[in-house]
């Protein structure tokens, strides 16, 4: 058997608190994020991926349109969507738009209270690695071995990240009725350090503004590369290339943003 190597990157847009300093309820009040997203993108080719978004970040800094951007001339600048320029968010949005070989998959999960009592335990950490399992559970072959790479956040630990794995792995066992032993690694990066991490923040930020703001145009123009989204708490609903994600197919967000 010849065994293909499967490249994953993930992160999130939003956040898994429920409860600020002193267990203050945050739900309602400002600041506070009512969606968390977590996000993956796969490839088979890290290593020409991983070159593509360096030579297109250095294009970035060699440029006199851009290299002169406040942003851009920062010692620390890398690929953030968030807080890349506008012209620079675009011309990244051009690559990925014509870049073959990635796909992304997204799990939105709505944060409701008594859903997070009830299947999380009141513990944001369990939320934020029950919907990486979610993630994950549709992924895995046995002819492919997996190299798993989390953005780091401050309360992420392998521990815990290898523990969403094997819960995605026995689900995906048991509802294909065998067991397959799936070869894996994983580890924790910073963003700034994997070049593939901005990949994924800039497909989720482009999510999060279409569902935020009703904005379409940044998703469906990279649309071509979205492999699923999963809305966890709209029943599971599954979105994909023959189904694709539309804010009219979903319950309207408007009522918890």
């Amino acid at each position: 058997m010849i065994i293909k190597n499967c490249y994953c990157f993930i992160d999130e847009c939003g956040d898994p608190e429920f409860y600020g300093k002193g267990k203050r309820l945050l739900v309602g009040n400002p600041g506070f994020q009512p969606l968390l997203i977590m996000g993956m993108i796969e490839t088979n080719n890290r290593k020409a991926l991983n070159k593509a978004v360096r030579e297109f970040s250095e294009s970035i800094l060699q440029d006199v349109l851009f290299k002169s951007i406040p942003s851009v001339k920062e010692p620390s600048w890398f690929l953030h969507a968030k807080n890349d320029h506008p012209e620079v968010r675009a011309e990244f949005f051009k690559f990925l738009r014509q870049y073959e070989g990635i796909k992304f998959h997204a799990v939105i999960a709505r944060k409701d209270l008594s859903i997070f009592n009830r299947k999380h335990n009141n513990n944001a950490s369990e939320f934020y690695f029950d919907v990486i399992r979610k993630l994950l559970e549709n992924h895995w072959f046995v002819d492919t071995r997996y190299h798993i790479y989390l953005a780091h956040k401050s309360k992420s630990t392998t521990e815990k990240l290898i523990n969403s794995i094997e819960r995605a792995i026995d689900s995906s066992n048991k509802k294909k009725g065998i067991i397959e032993q799936i070869d894996y690694q994983c580890t924790i990066e910073k963003s700034n350090f994997l070049p593939e991490l901005s990949v994924v923040d800039y497909f989720l930020w482009a999510l999060q503004r279409y569902i935020y703001k009703g904005e379409s145009r940044f998703w469906e123009t990279i649309e071509p590369s979205v492999g699923s989204v999963i809305d966890l708490y709209d029943e599971n609903k599954l979105y994909n290339e023959r189904n694709v994600f539309r804010l009219e197919k979903a319950p309207i967000f408007e009522s918890i943003l």
